[in-house]
């Protein structure tokens, strides 16, 4: 999946893909952000697995994009989410300037809709656009009223509907806030209201000290640890935008582990253990015999999928089977 990170300049967007990719010497503007996951990490130490591979995502900055035009349609459909980074030291106004360019992407997609509009009204023939153009006029009085269609409570057959049309404001979005270094005392209200405009918008925002983390991205790892918890108890940039991305995007995580590899894969939430099986490779899912699944918690309280087999938390599933976030999947197949 690709992430799109967006926001005014000086706001972080460059150090933001530089933190999630690990590579603060990152040229170009796409980066791979693999997400963290402890349980994974614990998985893997109890099989002995020579490799671990986290599940990831593809990163964007998308700082050439400038105000959202038509010419940038190409790059801005292609992206699943978006992340805007809100720079809470260097502008005087960052919830004025996270506003802004919320406002860019409702003048983005009522141009789109208006436009739509006006041609299915000249093209119309009988009652056979009465529909869409039903659901348009609900979409122009939404965003008209500065509201994200996100938020416009269209359902599926709706949202299928307008598919073809690629509004912005349809797809997920967190706000990233950049802290400033040291004391934040002197910029606390302008945090606050940052947060509170979030709220009301009902947008998922992440904290994150963008300096700090560039920093610590030059020290080994145990001095990293030491350092990183001078920011505050409970901070974890990566993790906390990896919860965040999983939720805007409706994920879960489910791992498979052996002595090779340890790997977590990303599904989306509600799917069967078929699905899961072709996430891992197209030969398992065409052979798919039975998966046998194991929560995380109950497989690493056993140490290992033959102890579970004898503890008996160790479960047959067809291929109907929902995927629960945390299961740990070992699938039988024959091709």
């Amino acid at each position: 999946m690709k992430i799109g990170i967006i926001g005014p300049p000086q706001s972080g967007k460059t150090t933001i893909l530089k933190i999630l990719s690990g590579n603060k010497e990152i040229s170009g503007n796409i980066g791979v952000f693999r997400a963290p996951d402890s349980r994974l990490e614990k998985i893997a130490n109890m099989v002995s697995a020579k490799k671990i591979t986290y599940p990831e995502f593809v990163f964007v900055d998308l700082g050439a994009v400038s105000g959202f035009n038509k010419k940038d349609l190409s790059q801005l459909q292609e992206m699943d989410l978006f992340i805007c980074a809100a720079g809470a030291f260097f502008s005087d106004d960052p919830k004025k300037d996270f506003e802004n360019l919320l406002t860019d992407i409702i003048l983005f997609d009522l141009d789109i809709i208006q436009t739509r509009i006006a041609r299915l009204q000249k093209e119309r023939r009988g009652s056979d656009c009465d529909g869409e153009l039903k659901i348009l006029d609900k979409c122009q009085d939404f965003v008209s009223g500065g509201g994200l269609l996100r938020g416009a409570g269209l359902d599926k057959e709706e949202i299928k509907l307008l598919s073809g049309l690629f509004f912005l404001s349809l797809k997920p979005l967190i706000a990233a806030i950049n802290l400033p270094e040291g004391d934040i005392s002197g910029q606390a209200d302008k945090i606050k209201e940052l947060e509170g405009y979030c709220v009301q918008k009902s947008i998922s925002f992440v904290k994150f000290f963008g300096k700090e983390e560039l920093e610590l991205m030059d020290l080994e790892p145990e001095e990293r640890e030491k350092f990183s918890k001078e920011l505050g108890p409970g901070y974890e940039f990566k993790e906390e935008m990896s919860r965040s991305i999983l939720k805007e995007l409706d994920l879960i995580t489910f791992f498979t582990a052996g002595e090779k590899e340890a790997r977590g894969w990303h599904l989306k939430s509600g799917l069967p253990a078929i699905e899961a099986a072709g996430k891992v490779h197209s030969d398992i899912k065409r052979g798919f015999i039975r998966a046998e699944v194991i929560s995380c918690a109950d497989f690493i309280a056993n140490g290992s999928f033959h102890k579970a087999r004898e503890a008996g938390a160790l479960r047959l599933e067809g291929k109907d089977y929902v995927v629960q976030d945390g299961d740990v999947i070992n699938i039988r197949f024959s091709v």
